[in-house]
């Protein structure tokens, strides 16, 4: 023997991280440094995405994409729209998110107008800070426990407990139940004690759409506004056109247009989708806004109205982070550990609510 350590076997090639193409304005909070820097103002001034082998993203990235769209998302589209598949969705999501999440301290309240889950660890509960995380579903599923394991997350790149309200859903109530508990919960956190200038407001998909109206509620009642926003794929177009068209040009990974149409349908059934009450999108922004970090990815159907909302806040003065992470699919992040973009983009998000909340 010749005394020499065996030499050790080097993890396989994953590919390269595909990192975000970040636009916005103003002087966005941050607390340590960000995945990439802001090459422009909106959207439509950055630098063209760039194709080919070496910028494809991590083989896990890719991979799951490619899974969700060859299992899931057919799947999806063939979910005959009726109360047993709403009702299988709701058990699905709900379970996923507890069994990702079983090491974080959670405690459910009933004590406001509004139930909700508090996540994280238990040394945070005693903070003096909130994210308050507006879940996603389609108005028509999820839950605060179906986003759990995403709440652990950020309450522990931020180190601030995470509060999810439980608000209701359709189609067994329709708008504006949904806006409305939101706006409760938030006057609950206040009236519990914490500041305005103390909470984070963040939602995905369909709670990016709550989060935004609740922003706007603020604006018109004159009441304090949070310390910042963070938006992860928000839902902020009803309406289908510019979807339909990303569709058929490929197919998104994982959002089924035909179980969006539903979600829409049974959550505004009597409203325009061209109605800001539903499409916010459509609000006109006001520079006097809390910054904004706004994430999705570039394959989603989606992807088209969120980059129409940014180039609309940097046209009104907005304070706001975009980024659009190539390739990635509809609330990526929820996939952070199987997912080395999603784990990034996670700490960017923990640096933006840092910044807001103590910087």
């Amino acid at each position: 023997m010749s005394g020499s350590r065996p030499r050790r076997k080097s993890a396989p090639y994953d590919g390269g991280l595909r990192l975000p193409q970040a636009t916005g304005t103003g002087d966005v909070p941050s607390d340590g440094q960000r995945s990439a820097d802001i090459q422009a103002e909106r959207p439509s001034q950055r630098t063209p995405t760039l194709a080919g082998p070496g910028v494809q993203g991590t083989l896990r990235a890719r991979g799951l994409a490619g899974g969700l769209r060859l299992f899931v998302r057919p799947a999806l589209d063939r979910m005959p729209p009726t109360e047993s598949s709403l009702n299988r969705l709701r058990a699905l999501t709900s379970g996923a998110g507890r069994a990702a999440a079983l090491e974080s301290t959670n405690d459910w309240s009933s004590d406001g107008p509004v139930p909700g889950l508090w996540v994280g660890r238990k040394r945070f509960f005693d903070s003096d800070k909130v994210i308050y995380h507006i879940h996603g579903g389609g108005f028509t599923f999820g839950s605060p426990w179906s986003h759990k394991a995403l709440a652990s997350r950020m309450a522990a790149e931020t180190g601030t407990p995470v509060f999810l309200p439980d608000y209701r859903l359709a189609p067994e109530h329709p708008y504006p139940a949904a806006v409305d508990d939101t706006v409760a919960g938030w006057k609950w956190l206040i009236d519990s004690g914490f500041p305005a200038e103390n909470i984070v407001v963040s939602g995905d998909s369909a709670g990016g759409n709550l989060a935004l109206q609740l922003i706007t509620h603020l604006e018109q009642s004159g009441e304090p506004m949070p310390a910042g926003v963070v938006l992860l794929s928000p839902w902020v177009d009803l309406d289908f056109s510019d979807m339909s068209a990303r569709d058929k040009a490929k197919k998104d990974p994982f959002l089924a247009l035909g179980m969006a149409e539903l979600c829409r349908v049974q959550y505004a059934p009597e409203i325009s989708a061209d109605d800001p009450r539903i499409s916010p999108i459509n609000y006109t922004p006001s520079a006097d806004w809390p910054p904004f970090l706004i994430q999705c990815g570039g394959a989603e159907n989606f992807a088209g109205g969120i980059a129409a909302m940014a180039e609309n806040f940097a046209a009104h003065g907005v304070t706001h982070e975009f980024q659009l992470w190539p390739d990635q699919f509809h609330v990526f992040q929820v996939f952070h550990p199987l997912v080395p973009e999603a784990k990034l983009a996670l700490r960017d998000i923990g640096s933006f609510v840092r910044g807001c909340l103590h910087g």
